[in-house]
C-alpha cells in the first residue's frame, strides 16, 4: 500500500495541464487574433464568421463539462484546474510563513495568522512571491491572443512603444487579478464565481467517480477525524452531501491509508464509481463508467467535433497563402494603428463627422508609416491628405 498514492499523480496531472495550457497557443495550435477577427487552428486561419467552426465550437464546449459530470465527477476540478493548483500552492505557502492554520481568505474565518509568525518580513517575502508568480502566470492568457515574437520582444524591453501599449495595460491587469486571486481568492472563485463549479453542482450525480466511505467499518474510525483535517476544502469525507464542494483530489483517501498503514489494514475511503460497495476491479469499474456515458451527449459532442472540422476543411485559405511573417506584420501594424487611433476614434460619433475623418486620417497615415514598402502607400497618403482637408473643412465650418 502506498500512502501518498494520489497525491504525487495529481500534482503531476496539474502541472502538466498548466503547461499544456502554455502550449496549445505558444506552438500554434489554437490561438486567438483579435486584429483580424480569426483563429489560428495549426496552420489554419479561421474566421470568425466561419458558422460551421463557431457552431461546432460551442456545441463541444457545452457537451464537455456535462460528459465530464456524469462520468469522472469533480475530478477535472481537483486533478487538472489551474485555479485548484495555485489555490494549493497559495494555502501551503500561507501556512509555511503565517502559521499551520493561517487563513487569509476572503470566504474565510477572518484574519488568522500565528502570532509568532505575524512579522513584516514574512508579510513581505509572502507577497514577493505571490507577486513573482502572477507577473509569470500573467504571460500565460497573453500567449492566447499575441504572437511569440511579440511576447518575447515585450519581455526582454524590445519591443517599440506602440506595439508594447496595448500589451502593457492588459498585461498589468492580469498581474493585479491573478495576484489578488492567489492572495486573497482561492478556493472561494471555485464555490461562487466558477461556471464548471456551477454546472457541476446542477448535474452531481453518485453514479459518478466519487470518494466512498466503507460505513461498516465506522467503528475503526471514531474518534479520529483525521480524513477531515486532511482535506482541502475543508468538508467531512466520511459524510460528503451532494452540495459539498468536494474536488475529487483523493487527499482524504491518502490520509486514512497513511494512518491504517501502521496497523496493516485498509482505509475507509476510496474511489468509487456507481452505487455499488465492495471491492470491485478496474475492470468492472470502468464498464460502469463507460455505462454512465449519456450517449445522446455524446452524439452531439461528435457532431460539433465534425462541424469544427468540416470548418477547418472548407475554410478559404486566402490568408493562410501568407507567410508568418507577413501575418506577423499585418496584426502588428492593426494592433499599433488601432492604438494610436483610439483617441480619435472615440470622438467618431453622429454630432462630430470631423472626428471620424481625423480617425481615417489617422489609421491611413499610421500604415503609410508603418509599412512604408506597401504598393498601397500611394492610396495610404492620398487618404490622409484627402481626410484631414475634410476634417479642417468641417472645424473651420463648426467655429463659424
Amino acid at each position: 500500500m502506498h500512502a501518498n498514492k494520489y497525491r504525487l499523480p495529481r500534482r503531476s496531472i496539474q502541472i502538466g495541464t498548466l503547461m499544456l495550457i502554455s502550449l496549445i497557443p505558444a506552438l500554434g495550435i489554437f490561438r486567438v487574433d483579435l486584429a483580424s477577427a480569426s483563429f489560428h487552428v495549426l496552420s489554419h486561419q479561421i474566421w470568425w464568421s466561419n458558422f460551421f467552426f463557431i457552431s461546432g465550437l460551442a456545441i463541444v464546449v457545452a457537451t464537455v463539462p456535462i460528459i465530464t459530470y456524469l462520468t469522472v465527477g469533480a475530478v477535472w476540478c481537483g486533478w487538472a484546474c489551474p485555479q485548484n493548483l495555485l489555490s494549493e500552492w497559495a494555502n501551503n505557502l500561507t501556512y509555511k510563513f503565517l502559521g499551520k492554520r493561517a487563513d487569509v481568505r476572503v470566504d474565510g474565518k477572518g484574519m488568522v495568522v500565528a502570532a509568532a509568525k505575524n512579522k513584516v518580513v514574512n508579510w513581505l517575502i509572502l507577497g514577493a512571491i505571490f507577486l513573482a508568480a502572477s507577473m509569470v502566470l500573467a504571460l500565460v492568457p497573453l500567449l492566447l491572443f499575441y504572437p511569440n515574437g511579440e511576447i518575447w520582444d515585450f519581455v526582454t524591453f524590445s519591443a517599440s512603444p506602440e506595439m508594447t501599449e496595448s500589451m502593457k495595460y492588459a498585461y498589468f491587469f492580469l498581474v493585479l487579478l491573478i495576484f489578488i486571486d492567489i492572495a486573497f481568492v482561492r478556493y472561494f472563485f471555485c464555490d461562487y464565481a466558477c461556471f464548471y463549479r456551477m454546472g457541476h453542482i446542477l448535474f452531481k450525480t453518485k453514479d459518478a467517480l466519487h470518494i466512498n466511505y466503507d460505513a461498516s467499518r465506522s467503528s475503526d474510525c471514531a474518534k479520529c477525524n483525521y480524513c477531515a483535517t486532511s482535506c482541502i476544502t475543508a468538508i467531512q469525507p466520511t459524510d460528503i452531501k451532494v452540495a459539498d464542494p468536494c474536488i475529487g483530489c483523493g487527499e482524504c483517501i491518502d490520509a486514512c491509508d497513511r494512518l491504517h498503514e501502521k496497523t496493516g489494514t485498509t482505509g475507509l475511503l476510496r474511489f468509487d464509481i456507481g452505487q455499488k460497495v465492495g471491492d470491485t476491479t478496474w475492470g468492472q469499474k470502468l464498464r460502469v463508467f463507460f455505462s454512465r456515458l449519456n450517449w445522446p451527449i455524446g452524439i452531439i459532442f461528435a457532431y460539433g467535433c465534425a462541424l469544427m472540422a468540416w470548418g477547418i476543411a472548407t475554410q478559404a485559405p486566402a490568408k493562410t497563402l501568407l507567410s508568418p511573417a507577413q501575418l506577423h506584420k499585418i496584426e502588428f501594424i492593426a494592433r499599433t494603428c488601432d492604438s494610436r487611433c483610439s483617441v480619435y476614434a472615440s470622438t467618431c460619433k453622429g454630432s462630430n463627422i470631423a472626428g471620424c475623418y481625423r480617425a481615417s486620417a489617422c489609421e491611413c497615415e499610421c500604415k503609410a508609416q508603418l509599412d512604408p514598402g506597401n504598393p498601397a502607400l500611394g492610396s495610404w497618403q492620398q487618404c490622409s491628405k484627402k481626410f484631414t482637408s475634410l476634417a479642417k473643412v468641417l472645424e473651420s465650418r463648426d467655429k463659424h
